[in-house]
């Protein structure tokens, strides 16, 4: 019988089974990480909508739509940098209520569809704190 340095065909499935059982287990943990790493989109918007609120106010002793402050057009719908969430404005003169609502990709986030900051900045989730 020859030496032979070659591969069986038992080896190959042997290594391919190996694989798929390692993607099976990593793939939903990645999945799990984007999502969580996405939700930064909308704090930093949130955050930054915060500021254009606040500067507002300075300005004008209110606060202001986002469409009046020339962030959203037509309603007061502002898509985020990523395309993550859509950010919508509740305004009275006094107070603000910015609300991020997860969308496309991010839309499975179960855990964390909603985010919303206040004037006072108080923040809060639709489940979970870690959401913050």
């Amino acid at each position: 019988m020859k030496n032979s340095k070659a591969f069986t065909l038992i080896e190959l499935c042997t290594i391919t089974a190996i694989i798929a059982i390692l993607c099976a287990i990593a793939y939903p943990s990645y999945i799990h990480y984007l999502k969580i790493s996405r939700r930064s989109d909308a704090h930093i918007e949130l955050l930054k909508l915060a500021g254009v609120q606040e500067q507002f106010f300075l300005y004008s002793q209110q606060y202001s739509s986002l469409q009046n402050i020339n962030l959203a057009s037509g309603s007061d719908n502002y898509v985020t940098q990523q395309g993550y969430y859509r950010i919508t404005a509740t305004v009275t003169p006094s107070s603000y209520l910015l609300t991020a609502t997860a969308i496309g990709l991010q839309a499975s986030d179960s855990e964390c569809q909603i985010l919303t900051l206040a004037q006072d900045g108080s923040r809060d989730s639709t489940s979970h704190e870690r959401c913050w």
